[in-house]
């Protein structure tokens, strides 16, 4: 008896998509840690473009459709409803600390809220590919 894999193209384009949500948002979480350890140990210094509110927008720019990508094809691979609303709640996070940071959230709250974000974010993605995982290697 031949045992059959799933190795679709969506498969490998939301396995894909899920690295790459990973790697944005983990860039962004490091980011946001090292924009906090300069806010504690140096506020005196210029923080620059990377702590500008430009850099997070553009951030998001690239975060959103990777990672709505990604969790809409790991929904309909595998179906878990909690995955998509952890993807929707980190990105959620993220978008309300770039858009209340230069109102109402001062530096050091804006990049904890951004960070939290990111995090949330990396496991759901995460959990999303090792769930869509799980399914590709499940015979049919």
């Amino acid at each position: 008896m031949a045992v059959v894999f799933r190795d679709t193209d969506e498969v490998r384009t939301g396995s894909f998509l899920d690295r790459a949500g990973i790697g944005v948002s983990a860039v962004c979480l490091a980011q946001c840690v090292a924009l906090t350890l300069a806010i504690v140990l140096a506020p005196v210094v210029s923080l620059g473009f990377f702590g500008s509110d430009l850099f997070h927008r553009l951030l998001l720019i690239l975060i959103v459709p990777v990672s709505l990508s990604a969790f809409v094809i790991g929904y309909r691979a595998h179906g878990q409803v909690g995955l998509l609303l952890a993807g929707a709640g980190g990105l959620l996070i993220l978008l309300l600390a770039a858009f209340l940071e230069a109102t109402v959230l001062t530096p050091l709250a804006a990049s904890l809220l951004t960070s939290i974000g990111g995090v949330v974010l990396i496991t759901a993605h995460w959990l999303n590919l090792r769930q869509r995982r799980s399914i590709c290697l499940q015979p049919r």
